[in-house]
């Protein structure tokens, strides 16, 4: 007999394996985390969080949070000024020989975006690296009633068709535990041994280079004269690197190096102190280092998301360079896209065909977005390079995503990443951001799923609301449904919803957990009931009797 028995075993707890942990309790489904370091990260690559992944966070809580320890992100073209309130960082990558030539304005301004995301979504993207966010959600995963057990690694595991097998060791004390899980999540990152326990290969531009994190204090502010920006590329050639900062106090230096001096201890303190020196042009900086950690930058997508009762999300499926930021954010969306599907089959309302579905949506969207990350890599590495490459817009790439899949009733779109952004209601697509009030409070639509599907109808739509109701009561399935208009359960101010839905004043679109709309009905149907039902059926996998 298993020591421990649970629904799902996550393994590995950085940004994506805590995800997976809180998406799963949203849905009130069991779940053991495992991860071998001690506590949360402590030195971190991730910084940016998107405001999709905002929109994540504010359905299960953590976005204030978040929000309130993070640096603002604002325009792009303020990166210059030097007098932006505190903690807010313009949204520009920039490009200079030394910490002079910036204040002189002497830099190649490589990207920056407009980043006001009022018409796409509810929240701003934020600028907070991960040893804050991931305290902030552990603390509510846990309070939702996770298990988490750091400074343990598991040994081994093994599947059959009922579910996950592993063996797992507490570090500190050596004892030994057994697991059974009818799934497992596997959030071990690019190195972490069950893709290749699995079989499973990546393909992609392979490792493109080699980075040695610095973590450090110095007083940069007084030198760059309050001019500010995300990342800056420094260009000498004894110490080329990537700089940027993480709170009022601490920096961090990425030194672009060979894949000897990653290696933990291979460059003291002392020299990564020098070599930031040289790469700002600032040879007498008072610098106080902290710590290093290496890594290394590669473009790869694993060939499959899942193996049986495995799935793999975050790192452990795809690798992309950082520029962009777009990595943690699509794993954090990996975690939430296959913690909604697992609660439906664990929870008796969808059938098991479901899960194919996490694959078939995920993976084409990491392989696009690592693509557009290394497109990026590229140009801002040479810039000379970029109109090479067909670059989509970075709102597109982080908001604009979708999904075709047997989880989605609609025409299959045939690049999960548009060439322009435009939500505009169609199934596969995120629902389109309008805010409506509800009892007197402001809310949008993005709001309106996160634990439950959601049907939204027009002002004339009363027949879907009493299908879905129906249809709810009926399959014991989390489904919620709202009629849009003046004095009903979601009042619409501007009347915007219907067309920015694609629906008439009878139609309806039903939303998914995860936001994403999984069916539209643009006017009304004869048999609604039974439209709905056979929809149902379709979209969630299981048999479903058709009502009325």
């Amino acid at each position: 007999m298993p020591d421990v028995e649970v629904p799902v075993l996550i393994i590995g707890g950085g940004l994506t394996g805590l995800a997976a942990a809180l998406f799963l309790r949203q849905n009130g489904v069991d779940c053991l985390l495992v991860e071998r370091n001690t506590t949360t990260s402590q030195l971190l690559r991730s910084t940016h969080v998107s405001p999709r992944t905002m929109e994540l966070f504010r359905t299960v809580g953590v976005q204030q949070a978040v929000w309130d320890t993070a640096e603002k992100v604002v325009r792009g073209e303020y990166w210059a000024r030097t007098d932006l309130p505190p903690h807010h960082l313009p949204r520009a990558i920039l490009r200079a020989d030394s910490l002079a030539h910036v204040v002189n304005e002497d830099v190649i301004v490589m990207e920056q975006g407009v980043n006001q995301f009022d018409d796409v979504g509810p929240v701003e993207p934020v600028w907070c690296g991960q040893d804050r966010v991931e305290p902030i959600m552990l603390r509510e995963a846990v309070a939702r009633g996770a298990r988490a057990e750091f400074n343990t690694e598991m040994l081994w595991f093994e599947q059959d068709a009922d579910g996950v097998t592993a063996a797992i060791r507490d570090r500190a004390t050596g004892a030994e535990r057994t697991v059974r899980a009818r799934y497992m999540i596997a959030a071990d990152g690019a190195g972490g041994r069950i893709r290749t326990g699995l079989g499973i290969a990546r393909s992609g531009e392979g490792t493109v280079g080699h980075v040695l994190n610095v973590l450090f204090k110095a007083d940069l502010d007084a030198i760059l004269g309050g001019r500010r920006f995300l990342i800056l590329y420094l260009t000498n050639r004894t110490a080329p690197g990537m700089l940027f900062k993480l709170d009022d106090e601490r920096w961090i230096f990425g030194l672009f190096c060979g894949p000897e001096d990653i290696e933990e201890g291979r460059i003291s303190h002392a020299e990564c102190a020098d070599l930031i020196r040289t790469a700002t042009g600032v040879p007498d900086l008072s610098i106080d280092v902290h710590m290093t950690m290496g890594w290394w930058m590669a473009h790869e997508v694993v060939d499959r998301y899942r193996s049986g009762r495995v799935f793999l999300a975050g790192d452990a499926c795809h690798v992309m360079p950082p520029t962009g930021g777009f990595g943690a954010n699509a794993g954090v969306q990996d975690a939430n896209n296959i913690a909604w599907k697992l609660a439906a089959v664990i929870n008796g309302w969808a059938g098991e065909a479901l899960l194919d579905t996490y694959e078939a949506e995920r993976r084409p969207v990491g392989k696009e977005t690592a693509d557009q990350a290394w497109m990026r890599h590229i140009q801002w590495s040479n810039p000379k390079e970029a109109a090479k490459y067909d670059q989509r817009d970075q709102t597109t790439i982080t908001m604009g995503y979708r999904y075709a899949s047997r989880a989605v009733a609609g025409e299959a779109f045939t690049e999960a990443l548009p060439e322009e952004l435009d939500i505009d209601g169609r199934p596969g697509m995120r629902v389109p951001h309008v805010w409506l009030e509800r009892d007197g409070e402001r809310v949008s639509s993005v709001d309106l799923a996160g634990d439950a599907y959601a049907l939204l109808a027009g002002p004339e739509g009363a027949a879907w609301t009493r299908a879905a109701r129906r249809e709810a009561e009926r399959s014991g399935m989390p489904l919620r449904a709202y009629a849009v208009g003046p004095a009903m359960d979601l009042d619409d101010p501007g009347g915007a919803f219907p067309e920015a839905a694609g629906i008439g004043p009878s139609g309806a679109v039903l939303v998914r957990p995860d936001g994403f709309v999984a069916w539209r009905a643009e006017e009304a149907a004869e048999d609604p009931g039974t439209a709905l039902a056979k929809v149902l059926d379709a979209v969630t996998g299981r048999a479903v009797t058709a009502t009325s």
